[in-house]
């Protein structure tokens, strides 16, 4: 018995193209991420660490396929638990909850992929209020304790 009724090709990453370091990325510019496209993925070394890029539609395919496996392995959790009860307690009523959560793990419909996401739009740089006050002098700024401990008597 199958979890899923819709079969979907395995995801297949191959690796693409290196850089080792950030400015090597930086210099090849936008023509650097040509290559990167379906199942392709590649890798940028910093100093801070090695960082993975693939393309939009991999990582939904990725990310879907996380979220259906923690789906799975919560089902999963309930069926042992149901299975535990049914050898502390073998009636009917446990068995049936037990045949229950197995039918709906079973069940579990695919969640979808995205193909596409929404751009990160800029936020606005000026102020929410027209009446607000910004004081980009430190020395103008009200400093109500001024560091002075001998007024707390």
């Amino acid at each position: 018995m199958s979890l899923t009724t819709k079969r979907e090709k395995p995801i297949e990453l191959k690796p693409g193209p290196y850089w080792s370091s950030f400015e090597k990325f930086r210099i090849e510019g936008a023509k650097a991420l040509e290559t990167v496209k379906n199942g392709v993925v590649a890798i940028l070394g910093t100093k801070t660490g090695q960082y993975r890029i693939l393309e939009e539609s991999d990582f939904q395919k990725l990310y879907g396929l996380a979220q259906d496996v923690n789906r799975i392995r919560g089902g999963l959790r309930v069926a042992l638990s149901a299975a535990r009860a049914v050898q502390k307690h073998p009636d009917s009523e446990t068995l049936n909850v037990l045949v229950e959560s197995i039918t709906l793990l079973g069940s579990l419909p695919e969640l979808p992929s995205r193909q596409t996401f929404e751009p990160l739009l800029r936020e606005n740089d000026e102020l929410e209020f027209e009446d607000d006050e910004v004081i980009l002098e430190p020395g103008q700024i009200e400093r109500p304790f001024n560091g002075n401990t001998s007024s707390y008597k």
